[in-house]
């Protein structure tokens, strides 16, 4: 009987210790930033000037790539300086900061995000990636993925050039194949 006690107790203190690291970590709560649309002259390295944390449970992802992508409206990966009345797709990532975790799904008010007036947000949502590191081995992580169509603040012409020049990518960029 003693050891059937002894037996029960230390499969009780092994779950516990189990346990402990994720009770360690809180609930993100409420993730509330905002996109800004007076972004032009800057490139996806200025992240902190395109999408600013409001709360301090989520931080930028800092890798090599850097938490933000930019697509130009025709789909191609834009890595220069972002002109003035042009479109871009923006993809945002965001991980949990010390102590916090993300949720495993998204419910409505999770997430609050306030939009500059040329930011329309297409989706927000929890993914899990593999990123090569430093090393050459696979790291996994789970972010915050906000993806967003974003209009470049400018002055009218700037905007009919931007409307332009978008318009002749995507149209090189169409194909019949």
């Amino acid at each position: 009987m003693m050891k059937k006690m002894i037996s029960v107790l230390l499969a009780v203190c092994i779950v516990f210790l189990c346990l402990l690291p994720a009770a360690a970590a809180n609930d993100i709560g409420v993730i509330s930033v905002r996109l800004n649309s007076d972004i032009a002259g800057l490139t996806r390295k200025d992240a902190e000037k395109m999408i600013e944390l409001r709360s301090d449970n989520v931080v930028y992802r800092t890798d090599n790539d850097g938490p933000v992508f930019v697509a130009d409206y025709g789909g191609t990966a834009d890595d220069g300086v972002l002109a003035a009345g042009r479109t871009y797709y923006v993809d945002y990532l965001l991980v949990a900061a010390d102590g916090c975790a993300l949720p495993e799904k998204l419910n409505d008010g999770d997430v609050q995000i306030e939009c500059g007036k040329g930011v329309s947000v297409i989706s927000t949502q929890i993914v899990t990636a593999d990123i090569r590191g430093e090393d050459g081995n696979f790291e996994s992580f789970r972010g915050l993925r906000i993806y967003a169509k974003v209009v470049v603040d400018g002055d009218v012409f700037q905007r009919i050039i931007g409307m332009i020049h978008d318009l002749i990518l995507k149209i090189r960029a169409w194909s019949l194949y």
